[in-house]
């Protein structure tokens, strides 16, 4: 395959930053490949490629509870797992990439194994990493993930199915996790009745291990966990996520955040960017008017309409002079900013103004 190079340094000097967070092409989509490609270079630190649909598991906490990824094993096709690595290695991408979503990446060995050498080949300064459940994790499963590649690795330690955390099934699942990989896991944070973090290092592989309350922390997932689902919640804050993250599920959909699911129809139907193959290429992609849109309603200290506003990630309070800034990049690239009207009370989730339906929506609104 012939792969695109793009001299990154003389195109971003191009581009007008008001800071080193914001771009103009963030919210205004460019013209050229090249100027794409620099914005892709200058702004994304995560890729994140769901490599597989399946998952072991079934937590009431995710939303793989309500689907059937048990069964289903589809994969990411391996043309367009290729294709975003060749447009990586395009820009001599050095940053991070997640192989993980809603899926259980170490549940097909030879995939993973295959998956991560192919990345550390042709991305050889990247940071590959993901988080798994661990249910398969061995010695010498971690001895091949590291020899493949793998940068570092994140585990949470989920409770029994439909048993809620407590304390000392967590200890338990410390206990058994580290007797299987034979070192212990450091301790570093004990929260009783929330979390127990710690870390340690096999085949130096640094290994984060948690377990988490997640029906007090937990996410519903752009509302496809109705019960983790606070309507009260109204989030002003700002996202980072479709500026630094760029998003693919295994089927090739490109959501603008981690927080969205593939197999949920409302997420296809009204949230995806589109289909990766239906790009030329992944910084076309990032670089689409409709994730620029995404990024202009995610600017600023506003109210945020669905499915943003019941999502608590990074919920914060802005200092004046972050709003100001804030509000000053939206003036200049986006427009003025309109006065929003009095809520009707009481009032449904709003959706974004300009989204529309990218294809039909079951009944069920459910795959």
């Amino acid at each position: 395959m012939c792969l695109r190079t793009f001299p990154i340094k003389s195109y971003r000097e191009t581009l007008n930053m008001v800071s080193t967070s914001f771009l103009k092409h963030h919210f205004i989509a460019p013209d050229t490949l090249e100027e794409r490609a620099a914005l892709f270079a200058q702004s994304v630190s995560n890729v994140v490629v769901e490599i597989t649909q399946h998952c072991n598991r079934q937590c009431s906490y995710c939303p793989v509870s309500g689907v059937d990824r048990l069964t289903n094993r589809a994969i990411l096709p391996h043309e367009i797992f290729d294709q975003i690595i060749h447009d990586l290695e395009s820009i001599e991408y050095d940053k991070s990439i997640c192989l993980n979503l809603y899926n259980e990446p170490t549940a097909d060995r030879p995939l993973l194994l295959q998956r991560i050498a192919y990345i550390r080949q042709h991305l050889p300064k990247s940071r590959i990493y993901f988080s798994t459940n661990g249910d398969f994790l061995t010695r010498d499963y971690l001895q091949a993930m590291v020899e493949a590649g793998l940068s570092e690795l994140y585990v949470t330690l989920h409770p029994p199915k439909n048993h809620a955390y407590d304390d000392a099934s967590a200890m338990t699942r410390f206990t058994e996790f580290s007797s299987r990989l034979g070192k212990g896991v450091k301790v570093h944070v004990l929260s009783p009745g929330h979390t127990i973090q710690g870390t340690l290092t096999l085949f130096n592989l640094k290994i984060n291990v948690f377990t988490t309350n997640y029906t007090i922390y937990g996410s519903d997932r752009g509302g496809s966990v109705a019960s983790l689902t606070n309507a009260s919640l109204g989030r002003t804050s700002p996202c980072s996520r479709p500026f630094n993250d760029f998003t693919v599920s295994y089927d090739g959909t490109i959501f603008p955040c981690c927080q969205m699911f593939a197999d949920n129809d409302v997420h296809q139907t009204y949230y995806s960017i589109g289909n990766i193959a239906d790009f030329p290429d992944i910084f076309a992609a990032y670089a689409s008017i409709t994730l620029a849109k995404w990024r202009q309603d995610l600017l600023r200290f506003s109210p945020k309409a669905s499915p943003c506003d019941t999502c608590s990630e990074d919920c914060r309070v802005g200092s004046e002079a972050e709003i100001a800034e804030r509000d000053a990049v939206y003036r200049q690239f986006v427009g003025e900013i309109e006065t929003p009207e009095p809520a009707q009370q009481p009032s449904p989730r709003r959706l974004l103004s300009w989204l529309k339906p990218q294809r039909h929506l079951t009944k069920t609104g459910q795959r």
